[in-house]
């Protein structure tokens, strides 16, 4: 009888510790991702790892890496969030941070496609007035 106790209880602890049977933790609970593999972080990754997510994407995905607190997780997206733009290479493809002061959203690491709210485009840089011999057009944001 204590063996079969004993037997139940390494199978209920095995369980908890490697294929995630327990309640997820707050951090997957906010994310909401579908899981792809022995652990929830896992959508998209061909390399993935338990305590830093993603590691490496499969093909056409970017890596993003979140940061919470003093730690980062990989993410495998489509797209790279508001903020970043996607880079690509043979050997990874990366979301890296726009540069560029006051930018929304970027094409590269020095041109903007959009700024933040209260600066005006042009030529791929925000500005809080247009350049000398250039108009501000109020509906997009641009200088012309």
């Amino acid at each position: 009888m204590q063996f079969r106790l004993f037997s139940f209880a390494l199978i209920v602890l095995n369980c908890m510790e490697y294929s995630n049977c327990q309640a997820p933790s707050q951090r997957w609970r906010r994310n909401k991702r579908a899981s792809y593999g022995a652990y929830p972080i896992c959508k998209g990754c061909s390399v993935c790892s338990r305590d830093n997510g993603c590691v490496n994407c499969q093909p056409k995905l970017f890596l993003f890496l979140r940061r919470e607190r003093m730690r980062q997780y990989g993410e495998c997206l489509h797209d790279c969030p508001a903020g970043y733009y996607g880079m690509r290479s043979p050997e990874l493809n990366m979301c890296s941070r726009c540069r560029i002061e006051n930018c929304e959203s970027c094409f590269s690491k020095d041109f903007c496609t959009k700024c933040k709210l209260g600066f005006y485009l042009h030529k791929g840089r925000c500005f809080d007035k247009c350049p000398e011999g250039f108009a501000p057009l109020e509906e997009t944001m641009e200088c012309g």
